[in-house]
């Protein structure tokens, strides 16, 4: 069988699509938990938070028995067990994907397959956001000012410019910029949105991962902003097939808001304007 040289061009092509098909479909998450499985994770989490920390304290109290928010700090103690609990759901959902399904927890979108094209893309994505994030805000507070409502500072955003500490200061802002979007971008994104997508399919996947996460901040004033940065984090989720682009755009998202913050701490005796 003689080939010419346009047939093989034509074997190399089609291989090639065959290849880039199969990569694609290899790095699809394969989601095979349920809406009931997301439902037990946010009612542990919410179990935790309100019931389990008060209990996390006592235990705490009683095995070295001295009170520990007196000697520690009532701060630096809600910082500890807020990791604890946040890292005690993540091993939750990590049981659910891997032991009652069966499942690589890659499946979550761990995953480090085309990093760096990944990261550009999100970065490249977010500055095109982040002005419409900002113009949000600012919308926001001009509606707020002009109804005589005056917006209230969030805790975390209090702690920040309040604390004189600095080593709660550092624990503050690890937690912030590292810990917290790594874990929220698996519950919201690999396991929330993945879970939605099989009954609602993506866009409305989307839609209501980035609603809930915009919810539990319990911040009506900045709202439509996180809700705008969670589609966009949604969005990279499903672009990407990973968590790279979005937990990288999280980090700097509140990276950048760490440093707003800091600069009106240090430099302009904590005057934060609202927007």
């Amino acid at each position: 069988m003689n080939l010419t040289g346009l047939d093989i061009e034509k074997l190399l092509y089609r291989s090639s699509r065959v290849n880039r098909t199969q990569l694609k479909h290899r790095n699809t998450p394969d989601c095979r938990w349920n809406t009931k499985d997301v439902t037990k994770v946010f009612l542990a989490y919410m179990i935790l938070m309100f019931v389990g920390m008060p209990v996390i304290v006592r235990i705490i109290n009683a095995i070295f028995r001295f009170n520990v928010l007196s000697n520690v700090g009532q701060r630096c103690m809600i910082l500890f067990v807020s990791l604890f609990v946040n890292v005690l759901i993540c091993l939750y959902i990590f049981y659910i994907v891997r032991i009652e399904h069966r499942q690589s927890i890659a499946a979550l979108g761990l995953s480090l397959i085309n990093l760096l094209e990944n990261t550009k893309q999100g970065v490249k994505r977010y500055l095109i956001t982040l002005p419409l994030i900002i113009l949000v805000g600012f919308i926001t507070n001009q509606i707020s000012s002009f109804y005589g409502l005056t917006p209230e500072i969030q805790d975390v955003v209090k702690w920040l410019l309040e604390e004189k500490s600095i080593f709660i200061l550092v624990c503050l802002i690890f937690f912030g910029t590292i810990i917290a979007p790594i874990i929220e971008e698996i519950i919201f994104r690999g396991f929330l949105q993945s879970a939605l997508k099989n009954y609602f399919g993506e866009r409305y996947a989307i839609l209501t991962s980035a609603f809930l996460f915009a919810a539990v901040h319990m911040d009506m004033f900045v709202f439509l902003q996180i809700f705008i940065l969670g589609m966009l984090l949604g969005y990279l989720y499903e672009k990407t097939k990973t968590l790279a682009a979005s937990v990288i755009v999280h980090i700097l998202h509140n990276s950048l808001t760490m440093i707003f913050l800091l600069y009106f701490k240090y430099f302009l005796e904590g005057k934060v304007p609202v927007f």
